[in-house]
């Protein structure tokens, strides 16, 4: 998966996700979760316990979605009785219904996990920069953001410590921590906007290239089977 263009893949993974929007379908819906897991599992370099932590707010609302469908339904549930719960009966529509629910959620969050797991941010605003032109304003600016929050992080934690040392307790919302922590972002970010001055940066002057990300027959593929295999599951299943 690493090996597609960051930029079709994200592209190819909306059109998919657009297309599950039009289902209710069960199993197209495990389908598709399997397909990211296993896309995400066989995928070299990823880190399992990330992808365990990544895995749970999904299961969480996927387990929260189908306990509130099959406790509250929208309609009076009708069909074959199959069990009971809290001295109430279940019926299969009830249960069908809540089971539908709970996957699309699966399905929707193997999408986003696929595309996270797999996916190098720089490479993905070099792609839209090169294959979809997007400006490099906006493209360096997402850039610096993405790489200026951990920054910002370990500004806190210094002050925090600074602060721990002098003696002075403070809570975690403390101006003590956040002004100094916000006065030596805006010299940051003043710092890389000279940076970016002084290196000649000018939008839609010509620039060249480090590298370029390939884009391929691969990518062409991807981005045509996986919406006809969604489309084959809607219609077939």
């Amino acid at each position: 998966m690493r090996r597609l263009n960051p930029a079709w893949k994200l592209l190819t993974l909306i059109l998919a996700s657009l297309l599950l929007s039009f289902s209710y379908i069960l199993p197209l819906n495990l389908m598709v979760f399997g397909f990211c897991l296993l896309g995400v599992l066989l995928t070299p370099g990823v880190h399992y316990r990330r992808l365990l932590l990544g895995l749970i707010p999904f299961l969480l609302a996927a387990a929260g979605m189908f306990m509130t469908a099959l406790l509250f339904p929208a309609h009076p549930a009708t069909g074959e009785v199959v069990g009971t719960y809290v001295g109430n009966l279940l019926f299969d529509t009830q249960l069908n219904n809540a089971l539908k629910l709970a996957s699309r959620i699966l399905a929707y969050g193997g999408l986003g996990m696929l595309f996270a797991f797999t996916t190098d941010s720089q490479e993905l605003i070099l792609s839209l920069m090169q294959q979809f032109r997007l400006p490099p304003k906006f493209a360096y600016g997402i850039l610096a953001a993405y790489h200026f929050f951990p920054r910002i992080q370990e500004e806190y934690e210094l002050v925090g410590a600074a602060l721990k040392v002098r003696g002075i307790r403070t809570h975690p919302l403390s101006t003590l921590r956040l002004m100094p922590m916000l006065a030596r972002a805006l010299q940051r970010s003043e710092s890389l906007a000279m940076a970016m001055e002084s290196r000649g940066f000018e939008d839609g002057a010509p620039r060249s290239e480090a590298f370029r990300v390939p884009f391929g027959p691969i990518d062409i593929a991807f981005f045509i089977l996986l919406p006809a295999l969604i489309l084959l599951g809607i219609f077939f299943l």
